[in-house]
């Protein structure tokens, strides 16, 4: 049977047609599906089935059933700017990065079709949600110098989540991270801004210069009182010392005085002359007095 269909041109020629046909219809019906991505198998634009699991599947061959590939990956994009009103009415430009993923795909499908509209939708929607959320905050809570007042990681948990919830029920989509990426000012308020952050920076140096002058004056005082304490002990021990050494010299003199006292008139006399009887001194005194004796007699009294 074969050999006569092999004879057979016709037969031959039927044969490849089938085999490149059946070929055709299993290359139609065969699908893999990737780590990175769901796949709904719609017949006629009607979602028939979700795949989340990788592998090999098979559909019906042809147009009868179309494969419809989402990518799971996430993603990330940027807002555009949008100049929104503060709680003390301060204006302020402001945008926002987004990392979305699929997270419901037929959903997805069903509402949205591409990720092009999503970029669109969630900008949206997270707009809507900072325009409703900044209202409660000050531009104080936005930028300042104290940690303390700054409520930027609470303003975008409460967007994050506001869209997450709303995203994931219309779309889908689960927003997996949102945060203040650009936050500037219309130049109506940048120089009333200006001078405000300089205002602060001299309080602060005001502050600063107030605690210097005070430090100083409380290291001045100190010093000062040491140096006090310093001169006082100093001149006791001084005058300790002089005192000693006043009794002593009265000591040495009281003894010189009982061991020879001529000799001693006659030192003492000695000193009193040379502090007297300067260079081109003149003194007028009797001959009489006492102070002359030795000068009169230079061996001294009888």
């Amino acid at each position: 049977m074969i050999n006569l269909i092999l004879r057979n041109p016709i037969h031959i020629i039927m044969l490849v047609v089938c085999i490149i046909i059946s070929a055709l219809l299993l290359s139609t019906s065969i699908f893999i599906v990737s780590e990175r991505e769901d796949v709904i198998v719609t017949r006629f634009g009607k979602p028939m089935e979700v795949i989340t699991t990788p592998g090999f599947y098979f559909k019906r061959p042809g147009f009868f059933e179309t494969i419809n590939r989402i990518e799971t990956r996430i993603h990330v994009f940027t807002t555009q700017s949008i100049q929104l009103l503060l709680g003390d009415k301060n204006p302020i430009v402001v945008s926002c990065y987004v990392c979305w993923q699929v997270h419901k795909p037929l959903l997805f499908f069903q509402s949205l079709v591409n990720a092009d509209i999503v970029v669109q939708k969630l900008g949206d929607m997270i707009n809507s949600h900072l325009g409703s959320v900044l209202g409660d905050y000050t531009l104080d809570n936005i930028i300042n110098t104290d940690k303390q007042i700054i409520r930027c990681q609470e303003i975008e948990e409460r967007i994050c989540q506001q869209t997450n919830a709303d995203a994931t029920a219309k779309y889908g989509v689960k927003v997996m991270q949102l945060g203040l990426r650009k936050i500037g000012y219309p130049d109506i308020v940048t120089q009333a801004v200006y001078n405000r952050m300089k205002s602060e920076r001299e309080k602060e140096a005001v502050k600063y210069r107030a605690e210097g002058k005070e430090a100083a004056a409380r290291i001045r005082a100190k010093t000062d009182r040491e140096a006090s304490d310093i001169m006082a002990r100093s001149y006791k021990n001084a005058e300790i010392l002089k005192g000693q050494g006043d009794r002593k010299a009265l000591e040495i003199y009281t003894a010189a005085y009982g061991h020879d006292q001529e000799f001693f008139e006659f030192t003492k006399s000695m000193e009193v002359y040379q502090q007297i009887l300067g260079e081109k001194a003149t003194v007028m005194l009797s001959t009489d007095s006492k102070l002359f004796k030795y000068l009169n007699n230079p061996e001294g009294p009888n």
